[in-house]
């Protein structure tokens, strides 16, 4: 950094302060494109999650249907039915590609969206091996922590994103210059 500054200072002092100013802009304007590949890399990486923990949301409130009668949550043939199994097969599917895309995500998403995903996958596991005493009790437990865990991200995703849309502006801004 201090050779930077003095490389800086020995330019002004060659060649003007104008020739330092137009060099930081192209500095600048470099940081900016560098920073929006990553920029879309993050927002792909948003979307898979959120498309991900939607489709686990959803097929866990489909499931949850099944047992909205007094006593189903002991009726063994809900969970025998050709479209509860599809359905239990689509959340084992969105939750595995979360699993997957943890790996790489780690990279892009904010540590607040890590930490939910790995306090989700940690939940998920208590309430699947010990904390789920019937499959509506799973079902129940479940869906509320991947919907606090969809809505976080959201949020988290949103937030994070909104530098994106600033940064195009300044790219935007700089590019007609």
């Amino acid at each position: 950094m201090i050779e930077l500054l003095e490389k800086g200072i020995a330019l002004a002092n060659h060649y003007g302060i104008s020739v330092l100013l137009i060099l930081s802009t192209i500095f600048l304007v470099r940081i900016i494109l560098a920073a929006q590949g990553k920029w879309s890399e993050r927002e792909k990486y948003y979307f898979e999650i959120l498309k991900n923990l939607g489709n686990w949301r959803d097929s866990l409130s489909d499931r949850k249907d099944y047992f909205q009668h007094p006593g189903s949550v002991y009726d063994e043939t809900y969970p025998k039915s050709t479209y509860y199994k599809k359905e239990g097969e689509k959340a084992a599917d969105a939750l595995s590609a979360i699993r997957e895309q943890m790996s790489v995500a780690r990279v892009f998403l904010s540590k607040k969206s890590i930490a939910i995903l790995e306090e989700l996958i940690n939940e998920h596991w208590y309430i699947s091996e010990h904390g789920a005493m019937n499959a509506a009790d799973y079902l129940d437990s479940t869906h509320d922590i991947v919907d606090k865990a969809y809505r976080s991200i959201l949020t988290d995703a949103s937030r994070d994103l909104k530098r994106s849309r600033y940064l195009n502006i300044v790219k935007q801004a700089l590019s007609k210059d």
